[in-house]
């Protein structure tokens, strides 16, 4: 076995993570941008959730993106004791929590979670550590503790190889061999010896002290290559792909953003040329998810409305605000890019 591994790090990288105190809601806002379901990795007290069947994302009326789950989540109540400024809570009557768990409950701080479950316990006898002191003396309190929702986004932004970095950027370099010399200099210093490869006359070299060792940015053989043009050769592995890309202004066409509606079950515009009603049903982006007041534009009579102002949307509901226009009005919603 070798002991370069390539590839350390994938193209969609930035793996973002967010911690949910559950509730008995079944909507949650989440703090980053997704397009689809599937760029989420969601665990519930550590059981990973199927996108688009156990959960769905989607947009408030207020344009905050949203995850909502198919069921309500469960909540665990129980009795312990806390002591004033103390982070423990004692003699618990179940032992259903995990860390990461809120907490609420007399005496226990808002924004409270399990940090520690520190004694297992039984019926009667379990100790929790909480990540607030407790704000009062109490036996016998009542508490309860939502589920811990993990979120992972996977993969939230493209990174590319950094023009300054060269750890960033693969690169293949060739030495010459005349069969005496065994040290080697480098043009880069790699970060480790698992981030280069080396090959003596199409050879692979293993490393850590058998055919090399690697110091700074010398490698040096434990016997001298033979004579050969370019007989030597290192290929340096990208250790790192840590430079985000930056859009160009006005780069972005209509074929990029997919704007030619050619689904039209969940993309066509909806036009209706004899509008009189305070409600309209417009389309869904697809059979679990749906369009938000930012995802599409309004227009009535040629006036393009603004979001939350002048339109709400309820699932596939939009609702004008000032309620139905005048008989036989113009209203065209256009689904943006999703």
């Amino acid at each position: 076995m070798s002991e370069g591994y390539i590839g350390l790090a994938p193209s969609y990288g930035v793996f973002q993570k967010q911690v949910i105190a559950g509730t008995t809601a079944s909507i949650y806002d989440l703090d980053f941008d997704v397009v689809q379901s599937t760029q989420l990795f969601v665990s519930l007290d550590g059981i990973v959730q199927e996108p688009d069947y156990a959960f769905s994302i989607g947009r408030s009326a207020a344009g905050q993106m949203q995850i909502t789950f198919a069921e309500a989540l469960t909540v665990n109540t129980a009795t312990g004791n806390t002591t004033q400024n103390s982070a423990s809570l004692t003699n618990i009557t179940t032992t259903n929590f995990n860390v990461g768990s809120a907490i609420s409950g007399t005496g226990i701080p808002a924004s409270t979670f399990v940090s520690a479950i520190a004694t297992a316990g039984t019926s009667s006898n379990g100790t929790l550590t909480l990540s607030n002191n407790a704000t009062a003396a109490g036996t016998g309190v009542t508490f309860s503790s939502g589920a811990r929702v993990f979120v992972v986004y996977l993969g939230k932004q493209l990174l590319t190889p950094s023009t300054t970095d060269d750890a960033t950027v693969p690169l293949v370099e060739h030495q010459n061999g005349d069969g005496s010399t065994v040290a080697y200099s480098l043009t880069r210093t790699p970060p480790n010896q698992a981030s280069i490869l080396v090959f003596v006359d199409g050879v692979f070299q293993r490393g850590s002290g058998n055919a090399y060792t690697l110091s700074g940015s010398t490698i040096t053989f434990t016997g001298a290559p033979p004579t050969g043009t370019n007989n030597v050769t290192v290929h340096y592995v990208a250790t790192q792909n840590n430079s985000v890309p930056t859009v160009v202004d006005a780069s972005i066409t209509n074929a990029k953003l997919s704007l030619d509606y050619t689904d039209s079950t969940y993309r066509a515009p909806t036009i209706d040329n004899s509008f009189a009603a305070a409600t309209k049903t417009i389309k869904q982006i697809s059979t679990t998810r749906y369009y938000g007041v930012n995802d599409v534009l309004v227009l009535l009579n040629g006036i393009c409305l603004i979001p939350t102002t002048d339109y709400t949307i309820s699932t596939t509901t939009l609702t004008l605000v000032e309620g139905a226009p005048a008989a036989a009005s113009s209203l065209v919603v256009r689904y943006l890019a999703l």
